[in-house]
C-alpha cells in the first residue's frame, strides 16, 4: 500500500490529515457529492472530520490509501485505495474550482502508477454512477473499461442509482505507459 507523497507536475498527493477537514468541507457542494455513494447529504462538517479520522486510521494500519491532492499548496479533493469486493478499488474526487483542468486525470495517473509499482496487486476497479461522463473518461484515458452495470446505493439521494463498473489491469496499464 502507499505511504508516501506523490507528486505530479502540478499536485501533491499526500496522505490526508487532519487539518485538512475544513478545505475539504468547504470543496464538497453537492455538485461533487451527489457523485459520491458514501457521503451523507446534506454534508456537515462533523461528517468530513469524521472521514479524515478514518481515512488516517486506515492509512495508518495500512488497510487503505486515503490521499489529499494538494494544488498551489491547498486542497483540492481526495483520492484513494480502499479493498471492496475481493480487490482495490480506486475513488477520487475533486472541488468545482478545479474541475476542466486535467488535474483529476494527473493525479489518478500518478497515483495508480505509485500503487502498481510498489504493489503486487494484478487489477485496480472503480466505476462511476451513470451521468457522470467526466469521471468515467478520467479512467478510459487510464486504460479503465467498463465491465459491467450495476444499481449501488447512493447515499446522497438516498435510493440505488445505475452504476459502471470497471477495471484496470496490471499488464494494461503496463501497456499504457510503454505507448
Amino acid at each position: 500500500m502507499l505511504s508516501e507523497a506523490v507528486r505530479t507536475g502540478r499536485l501533491l498527493l499526500r496522505p490526508v490529515r487532519a487539518d485538512d477537514a475544513q478545505a475539504l468541507f468547504a470543496l464538497e457542494t453537492w455538485n461533487v457529492v451527489r457523485w459520491l455513494a458514501p457521503v451523507p447529504w446534506p454534508l456537515a462538517p462533523a461528517d468530513v472530520e469524521g472521514y479524515v479520522a478514518r481515512a488516517a486510521e486506515e492509512n495508518d494500519a495500512g488497510v487503505s490509501a486515503n490521499y489529499t491532492i494538494v494544488c498551489n499548496g491547498a486542497p483540492c479533493g481526495v483520492i484513494a485505495l480502499h479493498p471492496r469486493d475481493g480487490a482495490y478499488s480506486l475513488g477520487y474526487w475533486l472541488g468545482e474550482p478545479y474541475w476542466g483542468r486535467g488535474l483529476m486525470s494527473e493525479a489518478t495517473e500518478a497515483f495508480v502508477d505509485a500503487f502498481f509499482a510498489r504493489s503486487g496487486v494484478l487489477h485496480v476497479i472503480s466505476g462511476v454512477f451513470a451521468g457522470n461522463a467526466a469521471s468515467l473518461r478520467v479512467q478510459e484515458k487510464l486504460g479503465f473499461v467498463v465491465v459491467g452495470d450495476t444499481l449501488r446505493f447512493s447515499r446522497p439521494h438516498g435510493r440505488p442509482m445505475p452504476y459502471y463498473e470497471t477495471v484496470l489491469g496490471r499488464e494494461r496499464h503496463a501497456r499504457g505507459l510503454a505507448a
